[in-house]
């Protein structure tokens, strides 16, 4: 189904004072908005397309559009996303006690005739949700990286690094790319890390996977998140991130037994170098682990706590650019660096209200960046969720600029978790996930969006 809704434009220049709130809709009166930026809606509105990905969730109960990813190549592009379904799984995540825990299917879209269809590729059990992976090859085929194959022995759910094409929606014959924790080399400066060969032992890998394409090479490569046994804490406080490439995949540990590797994000400098942005949930911080001439390199680029998923990508000009929302401030914060190594200092894109929650960026043809991202109110820090002051945003600079476009905010509605973007000739295209009450059935529904520029 498709619907065309015209939403005004917000332009940021310099961020204002903040100001009295108290609107008449707004639900905690006399509370102060937040930071509130500018407008300047001489631009005019502009007129984004929005679509409902069918085939996400066929079956009663299921909740689709978690943890989405996107994909784009020339005039291409394509999502996955994971979708809750209503079964349950017996579980043993840390190896204590039997539990339960929601089982996960993938579900891959592409665009359609009429907008865009959804397949479940995979029905293998998810039993948490821990991501998965999308690119397109350099014949313009999507890949899928995902954690598949058999249960750890002391984890539920899938343990294996897979990776498969996806023409058409059907899932090709995977490539087992990892089985186990085992991998051929580390940087020296953290080989002191691998205390008693912790970093080589044990059988669940493949978490929170990230495909990307090496320009220079025209290989695939894949990261992924080694939780060696994923049973007692040390595993997940000494868990390891997984690089691999094309042809063979020969797994090198970039980042050794630190607990790294949640919201994993890869990128490629237009030379080849793969550059992987990762959330140590340990000890709180955001990490690069980047491939230099002399070999790889890591450095923290954020300490401190922030908010579900990371945008990171590396443009074709060689620009390197990060998102995140501080969870201290709950506001979204930009980053750069035009080696790779030096980053400028953050920058506060947003500030209206708790705002820069799900962050996924992008760059436009022009080299432009660009993020997509969930408001999740617009008058104060604390107050929780608004479904009438929540809403799907997309920050876009130009000429040094960052200008907000509000692109879904239905009153009485969630829109906007979970997003994804990517730029098609163009034209923006930005997959998130709305949640509501359906009244008429009487119960909740959460589906999976399209929002496209025309």
């Amino acid at each position: 189904m498709r619907t065309t809704i015209i939403l005004s434009v917000a332009i940021v220049g310099t961020f204002g004072l903040s100001c009295s709130g108290g609107s008449g809709d707004e639900p905690h009166a006399g509370v102060s908005k937040r930071d509130a930026q500018a407008a300047d809606t001489a631009t005019g509105p502009v007129v984004w397309q929005f679509f409902d990905v069918s085939g996400c969730g066929p079956q009663a109960g299921d909740q689709a559009g978690y943890q989405t990813v996107a994909a784009a190549a020339d005039t291409q592009v394509a999502f996955a996303s994971l979708v809750q379904t209503s079964d349950q799984a017996p579980c043993t995540v840390e190896g204590r006690a039997a539990t339960t825990a929601p089982e996960f299917k993938i579900c891959v879209v592409l665009p359609s005739a009429s907008g865009f269809v959804g397949t479940i590729v995979t029905e293998l059990p998810y039993a948490a949700m821990m991501g998965v992976g999308l690119a397109f090859d350099k014949a313009g085929e999507p890949w899928l990286a995902y954690t598949g194959g058999p249960s750890a022995q002391f984890r539920c759910g899938a343990s294996d690094m897979l990776l498969a094409s996806v023409s058409g929606g059907v899932l090709g014959t995977p490539s087992d790319i990892a089985a186990g924790s085992q991998s051929s080399d580390m940087p020296a400066d953290q080989a002191a890390n691998c205390v008693q060969n912790v970093c080589n032992l044990g059988d669940a890998t493949g978490y929170w996977p990230a495909a990307a394409l090496d320009p220079s090479s025209g290989h695939l490569a894949v990261v992924f998140r080694d939780l060696h046994f994923g049973f007692a804490d040390t595993d997940f406080n000494s868990s390891d991130v997984e690089f691999a490439i094309g042809d063979q995949y020969s797994i090198y540990t970039v980042d050794v037994a630190r607990g790294g590797g949640t919201y994993l994000r890869l990128g490629f400098s237009p030379t080849g170098k793969a550059a992987v942005v990762h959330y140590n949930m340990g000890k709180p911080a955001i990490w690069l682990d980047r491939q230099t001439d002399q070999g790889w390199e890591s450095q923290q680029l954020f300490v401190g706590s922030i908010h579900e998923q990371i945008g990171f990508a590396v443009s074709s000009q060689g620009l390197y650019a990060l998102a995140y929302c501080d969870d201290t401030r709950q506001v979204l914060t930009y980053s750069e660096s035009s080696d790779g190594s030096t980053w400028t200092a953050p920058v506060d894109v947003d500030r209206d209200g708790v705002t820069g929650f799900y962050p996924s960026l992008a760059f436009d043809d022009s080299g432009n960046p660009a993020i997509a991202y969930y408001r999740c109110n617009d008058y104060a820090v604390g107050s929780g969720c608004d479904m009438n002051k929540d809403g799907l945003y997309l920050a876009r600079r130009s000429a040094g600029t960052w200008n907000i476009h509000q692109v879904s905010a239905a009153s009485g509605v969630s829109d906007g978790t979970y997003t994804a973007l990517a730029f098609v000739g163009g034209k923006a295209a930005i997959a998130f996930q709305q949640s509501y009450t359906d009244l008429v059935a009487g119960s909740a529904k959460t589906i999976l969006r399209i929002a496209k520029e025309p």
